[in-house]
């Protein structure tokens, strides 16, 4: 599976089990409401991003669920407007939404952020590690600049080392 493949289920799955997050369906008035865009803000860019790595590998387990409600921290219509763009569009044009909301330290940020979701449940799967190596592109994260992060998200879920 593709990242362009992801299944808009998935995400509606995800607004589903996030209980105190209802999102917003107008049902037969969604025609009338027309083709406008969803604004991302800074904290709903984040919340897309986060969506987008913690429903990649088909899993989603309590951790990963508690960080996204961390991540959202309350707010509502972040979370809406986050499923409403995934449910829009492609992964692609959410990547891109994500991109052109955030300013470099955001981009910086969530990508810490959106390593340490992806090893939440201790493996970083397939489909999460491009998903990841995508934002890293798009956000203009170099390899040299991203590896003091890996690291220390690296040693803090090394659980080993208290064996």
């Amino acid at each position: 599976m593709t990242v362009d493949d992801h299944p808009k289920s998935r995400i509606r799955s995800i607004a589903n089990i996030l209980p105190s997050y209802q999102v917003k369906n107008m049902g037969i008035f969604d025609k009338l409401r027309g083709s406008k865009s969803i604004q991302l803000t800074p904290k709903s860019a984040l919340i897309t991003a986060a969506i987008t790595v913690i429903a990649s590998d088909g899993v989603l387990d309590e951790a990963e669920l508690g960080d996204l409600a961390k991540i959202a921290r309350g707010d509502k219509n972040a979370v809406n407007d986050a499923v409403q763009v995934l449910q829009g569009g492609s992964i692609q044009e959410a990547m891109d939404l994500v991109t052109n909301c955030l300013n470099e330290k955001q981009r910086m940020s969530a990508m810490a952020i959106l390593l340490d979701l992806a090893m939440a449940d201790g493996i970083l799967a397939g489909n999460e590690q491009k998903i990841l190596q995508q934002y890293m592109e798009k956000f203009g994260i170099s390899e040299v600049a991203l590896k003091p992060v890996i690291d220390a998200i690296a040693l803090k879920n090394d659980f080993s080392v208290f064996s």
